[in-house]
């Protein structure tokens, strides 16, 4: 069996009558970087703080390092934490907040001279040391955060939403220093965010979190190609949610009716015929073409390997989007499709919408629980 770095087997926590996490259990592989990713209020933090020690399930186990974990006081997990608002000491100077772990570990002076050196410069803040965080900029207060998390060489780092201070320009910035460091150190690294953009870019794996419950886990690839629930499609980037019923069904290939249009689907799910279904399509997956052409409709989109392209509709809406444009396309008086694609295209303009089966999916059966969430 895999030892994890931590695992959580169906943790439970109330908060008076409110239940903010339900039976979670999640399994984070040792040196990755997994994203609890969540509104607000979805339990992410909750279980953010039960890894570290500052909260105790009702219910459920704890592992970290494949041991049980909840007898253990926060300060022996072998675990550190970085807020989103820094927790620095104002009358300390940089070298100093670096080093107070260690000091509490009542590690030798030369070594802490050493190690506070190493993480510093490991955070590129090497000549800062006598500085004070009042001194120092968002950004530099950010690492220095992180080099007195990292200073004491845990096997696990936790970060809630630690970039959330942040300017854009500077998060991003921040984005790619916490990927280079997660990959130069291989720790294990959680990651607390409500940014979709910041967990696709920066995550191995992302636990997408909703109402306490934990609803999808995969890659940053397959969390957004092939979103388990509606609320993760709507939650995760953009899409057009479809309701149809299926009126065809060959392995895992579908036909679906959408009101008067058709459309062929692949499935990971088994569809029956006569079952009413959400599809997710994402507005970048769908290609267009003005109307009405000289040759036969939707020809040009089918030369480009795109099936489904007898879908005829009217730009009520564009946005220009630097190197793209956002267009809302209407389809009758009942259907408005968002599309993401080139420039050029006018508002009021009649147009051909198509896409590959690959790229349209399956999200549950109406009225399920996952389609309700």
């Amino acid at each position: 069996m895999d030892e994890y770095s931590v695992e959580l087997r169906g943790v439970s926590k109330r908060f008076g009558a409110t239940t903010v996490l339900d039976h979670v259990s999640l399994q984070v592989q040792k040196g990755e970087f997994f994203s609890l990713l969540g509104p607000s209020g979805c339990g992410k933090t909750t279980t953010l703080r039960i890894i570290a020690g500052f909260e105790h399930p009702d219910s459920g186990e704890l592992l970290i390092n494949g041991q049980p974990a909840l007898h253990i006081p926060p300060h022996e997990r072998d675990i550190n934490l970085v807020f989103q608002h820094y927790a620095l000491f104002p009358h300390l100077t940089v070298a100093r907040n670096v080093a107070f772990g260690l000091e509490m570990q009542r590690r030798p002076r030369a070594e802490i001279q050493r190690r506070v050196a190493e993480a510093l410069e490991l955070v590129r803040l090497t000549g800062l040391e006598d500085r004070y965080p009042k001194q120092l900029s968002g950004g530099q207060q950010q690492r220095v955060a992180l080099a007195r998390a990292l200073v004491t060489h845990p096997s696990v780092l936790l970060l809630d939403e630690p970039l959330g201070a942040l300017d854009q320009k500077l998060r991003q910035e921040m984005q790619l220093e916490l990927k280079r460091l997660q990959r130069q150190l291989q720790i294990t690294f959680i990651y607390v965010t409500h940014d979709q953009e910041e967990a696709l870019a920066l995550s191995d794996r992302i636990a997408v979190m909703h109402r306490g419950r934990v609803l999808q886990v995969g890659t940053p690839e397959e969390i957004y190609e092939h979103p388990a629930t509606r609320f993760v499609a709507e939650f995760i980037g953009e899409s057009n949610l479809l309701e149809g019923e299926v009126v065809h069904v060959v392995g895992e290939r579908a036909l679906v009716k959408i009101g008067a249009l058709q459309t062929n689907v692949f499935s990971r799910r088994c569809l029956k015929v006569g079952q009413r279904v959400t599809l997710a399509l994402r507005p970048e997956a769908i290609s267009l073409e003005p109307a009405p052409l000289q040759r036969p409709r939707g020809e040009a989109l089918r030369e480009r390997g795109v099936e489904n392209g007898q879908w005829v509709g009217q730009i009520e809406e564009l946005i220009y989007c630097g190197k793209e444009t956002r267009y809302r396309v209407r389809l009758g008086s009942q259907m408005v499709l968002t599309v993401r694609g080139p420039h050029g295209l006018r508002l009021g303009e009649s147009v051909y919408l198509g896409w590959s089966p690959h790229d349209i999916h399956s999200i549950g059966a109406i009225g399920s629980e996952d389609d309700a969430l």
